[in-house]
């Protein structure tokens, strides 16, 4: 005769929510203008110059830059150094808008 016998695995918080994979959206509002440089589509980079008050959003680290990042303007990606955009910006919070999945359709 076998007894049935109840089996739980447990699976901690960490292993199922990675919080470095979730999606994040960090945006800066510049306080000074500073310096970015913007590659074109041949990679022939061009020094500029961010106005101050305006927003800047992180795309992610920079291909170009050893210790820089990538940020949006004017629909345009810039590269710029990471303590520069921390020492001349601060940070704002941006909502992050969840995109619809499409619905399968039932057969």
């Amino acid at each position: 005769m076998t007894t049935p016998g109840v089996f739980s695995t447990a699976i901690p918080i960490s292993a199922t929510i990675n919080e470095s994979n979730a999606p994040a959206m960090r945006a800066y509002r510049t306080r000074t203008s500073f310096v970015a440089v913007h590659f074109d589509r041949s990679g022939k980079g061009r020094i500029v110059f961010l106005p101050a008050g305006v927003k800047l959003h992180v795309i992610g680290p920079s291909s170009c830059l050893s210790e820089g990042v990538e940020v949006m303007f004017e629909n345009r990606i810039y590269n710029v150094f990471e303590v520069d955009l921390e020492a001349r910006s601060r940070l704002i919070r941006v909502p992050v808008r969840m995109q619809r999945r499409p619905v399968a359709a039932c057969a």
